[in-house]
């Protein structure tokens, strides 16, 4: 019973210890960036100081599915908002808000990117909750501007680049962000660095990638942006305040490490009485 209960404990802890940790570093980030082009394809330039791990639950599998830069996902593995976590040694990070944005540059194409970009996420007031040195995961209880779109590329598209990028928040972002979207603006030919300049959020301290492909068995053709508007609105015509998603949430790799070291803990003290 006390080997065995000594087994199952370390397997908690070595799991729990298995979700903070990260596989790539700045380097590689910045790297990979630059040969996709999202350099300078949706930024100008990108110089990260800190780790974006980006956390997906497969939808059919239920499987957590861990993003290294220019991954390949499918549809189902990318259904269900991400989970995000920030690594950095800076520790001035810890008191800061964060606005975190998704976008497409792809649409409705490589080839013929005439929709790009398409905004699938913008999410501000996300705030670190755990160590930073081990991986805190960003939450927030705000709504999203613009909550999680599901990868749709349209059928006989090559792969879409969607990439995901971490701003910190300034402190006139609530009260300005108006001016620029509201719930009626389309989400596509969206700029994230134009809209970052506006707002004064300065560069992405943080960011990641993956590659989507249309489903084999979908439908339609590649003139098509998937559920986005046709509509062409540019982030420099402000209208009023954006819409209200609230956005999900789920047990992120901190909790899950507590988790896993109070079952070590109670399981061996089990294994004593």
């Amino acid at each position: 019973m006390f080997v065995q209960a000594l087994t199952i404990a370390a397997l908690a802890v070595s799991y729990a210890s298995a979700q903070n940790s990260t596989n790539f570093t700045v380097a590689d980030v910045t790297q990979a960036f630059s040969s996709a082009k999202i350099v300078p394809d949706v930024l100008p330039a990108f110089n990260p100081t800190a780790i974006l791990n980006v956390v997906f639950l497969d939808n059919t599998t239920n499987v957590s599915v861990d993003v290294t830069p220019g991954a390949n996902l499918t549809r189902e593995q990318n259904a269900l908002r991400p989970q995000v976590i920030l690594t950095t040694n800076d520790t001035t990070f810890a008191q800061q808000t964060f606005v975190l944005a998704m976008v497409d540059p792809d649409a409705p194409t490589p080839q013929d990117p005439t929709a790009s970009q398409i905004r699938h996420l913008l999410a501000p007031g996300l705030q670190a909750n755990g160590s930073l040195a081990t991986g805190a995961v960003l939450v927030n209880n705000t709504p999203a501007i613009s909550d999680f779109l599901r990868p749709t590329p349209p059928a006989g598209s090559d792969p879409h680049r969607y990439t995901l990028v971490l701003f910190v928040q300034p402190a006139n972002f609530t009260s300005a962000v108006g001016q620029f979207l509201n719930a009626s603006t389309p989400i596509s030919n969206f700029n994230i660095s134009l809209f970052a300049q506006e707002l004064g959020l300065g560069s992405p301290i943080a960011g990641n990638f993956f590659f989507t492909g249309p489903d084999a068995n979908s439908t339609g053709t590649a003139n098509s942006t998937g559920s986005a508007s046709a509509a062409t609105t540019s982030p420099t015509n402000p209208t009023s305040p954006g819409a209200t998603n609230t956005p999900s949430s789920s047990m992120g790799k901190a909790e899950m490490s507590w988790f896993g070291l109070t079952v070590a803990t109670v399981l061996l003290g089990l294994s004593l009485l």
